[in-house]
């Protein structure tokens, strides 16, 4: 049996499930996809995770913790980020939120994730609706340039305009 990098079979089983999920798609991502490619036993998603539910609130959980700006990283240099080294994971995220639309448990931990980056921006000051609406932006900003294949670079999809209407 393989082991992350940690040592975890549970953090294999999740790094393994952002991977598969950020390149295959949530369809073809199952739990017993998960854990062929990770080289675990049959059941070790259930056995970690009581189940698919309870993986993919983790899952959301991985994907929202490793998305987090580093200490003084900029807004550009986080979508930077996500759509150079981290780009599977942000594919894997916008999975992650199609799939919640669906699922009332999931939705509830991927509304709850993203109240955190809006907490932060009402911490900086910006009043909460305005601080919901930077999020959606943001999020819209990189699904675009995900879509257009853009690594956030070029000057369509350079945050600091939109970040400047918020101020």
């Amino acid at each position: 049996m393989e082991k992350s990098p940690n040592g975890s079979t549970r953090d294999l089983l999740l790094d393994t499930g952002i991977t598969l999920i950020g390149t295959v798609g949530s369809r073809q991502a199952s739990a017993r996809a998960v854990e062929d490619a990770s080289g675990v036993p049959h059941g070790s998603v259930r056995h970690h995770f009581g189940g698919q539910s309870g993986f993919l609130a983790a899952l959301v959980e991985q994907v929202y913790t490793g998305d987090r700006a580093a200490e003084g990283e900029t807004t550009h240099e986080v979508i930077a980020r996500w759509l150079g080294s981290d780009r599977v994971r942000t594919r894997a995220r916008y999975e992650l939120m199609l799939l919640s639309t669906r699922d009332e448990d999931l939705r509830r931990a991927m509304v709850g994730h993203r109240e955190r980056y809006v907490d932060g921006l009402v911490d900086g000051g910006l009043p909460r609706t305005e601080a919901r609406q930077l999020v959606a932006a943001l999020d819209g900003l990189v699904l675009d340039a995900l879509l257009r294949n853009s690594d956030g670079t070029d000057v369509d999809h350079d945050p600091t305009p939109l970040l400047r209407a918020f101020r």
